[in-house]
């Protein structure tokens, strides 16, 4: 079995894989791939090789078997997704050294990845290679349907403007480490202010939320709200390290679809805001 860098001509290959890889162990716990389709994780995977071709990498023994990921946000790298067509071979591990190896080369010092916490195997396979758990999200789901916008003190919810960049950059790195202004530059939609200073900025690509990252809980709230236009179901992965940040989202009419554990390599991050971590791509 090798493990080579993935090529464009795997990309199909590697959507079929990721998502029956996720079909297949999420349904006996009763969840299904993250991707309604393979042409979807497809195009996960030929995004992810566009933008960190260096991280995008294929275990091959005949076939492809395996795929996975990973990302530089400055000091911090981040995995995922990660799957192998089967279990217990050890392909897992071998990918995974390697896109940590790539991180380390990097310079990275610390390493992310979003683990569901219905697979205790995933979870052995990370700690195994010293991934600790630092915190839990709720992954939501919003179906279709208005919703008063919600407000909060002194806010000022605007669209999102070229000229925000170094403002948003600056907050996300103080609160979570990143350094993503790609990722933020193409997937912020609005931002907030307080007697015009930045306090809030929420993310989305099609009906997936985030990254969102605020001060405090209320202000990810009303900006959460101005969001759910009613015409689609809308998916978010959700902090909790707030304690009031389940009650709001709740109140705005999310559900609790399943809960996952946030695992570092390394550094904690600085802290852990009232936040949404990003779904596309999946950087924590």
């Amino acid at each position: 079995m090798e493990v080579r860098p993935l090529r464009r001509d795997d990309v199909a290959a590697a959507g079929q894989l990721l998502h029956d890889a996720f079909a297949r162990v999420g349904q006996a716990h009763g969840y299904g791939a993250p991707w309604p389709t393979p042409e979807d994780a497809a195009a996960l995977c030929a995004r992810s090789l566009d933008e960190e071709p260096e991280g995008a990498l294929a275990a091959v023994d005949g076939v492809l078997v395996g795929a996975g990921f990973v990302r530089r946000r400055g000091e911090t790298a981040t995995i995922g997704p990660l799957a192998t067509s089967v279990w217990g071979r050890g392909i897992g591990g071998k990918l995974l050294d390697e896109l940590i190896a790539r991180a380390e080369a990097w310079g990275c010092l610390a390493v992310r990845l979003f683990q569901d916490a219905w697979n205790p195997m995933s979870f052995a396979l990370y700690a195994g290679r010293s991934f600790a758990p630092v915190d839990v999200a709720a992954v939501l789901e919003r179906p279709p349907g208005k919703v008063a916008p919600g407000g909060s003190r002194g806010l000022e919810i605007v669209p999102f403007e070229p000229r925000d960049l170094p403002e948003v950059m600056a907050l996300d790195h103080r609160l979570t480490g990143h350094e993503r202004g790609d990722d933020l530059r193409a997937l912020t939609a609005l931002v907030a202010r307080r007697r015009g200073a930045l306090v809030a900025f929420l993310g989305r690509r099609g009906d997936a939320l985030g990254p969102a990252v605020a001060l405090d809980a209320s202000d990810l709230g009303a900006v959460l709200s101005r969001a759910l236009d009613g015409g689609e179901t809308l998916v978010a992965r959700l902090s909790t390290a707030a304690p009031v940040a389940l009650p709001m989202a709740r109140a705005l009419g999310f559900r609790i679809r399943s809960l996952g554990t946030v695992m570092v390599r390394g550094p904690a991050p600085p802290a852990r805001p009232p936040q949404l971590y990003s779904l596309a791509p999946e950087v924590l």
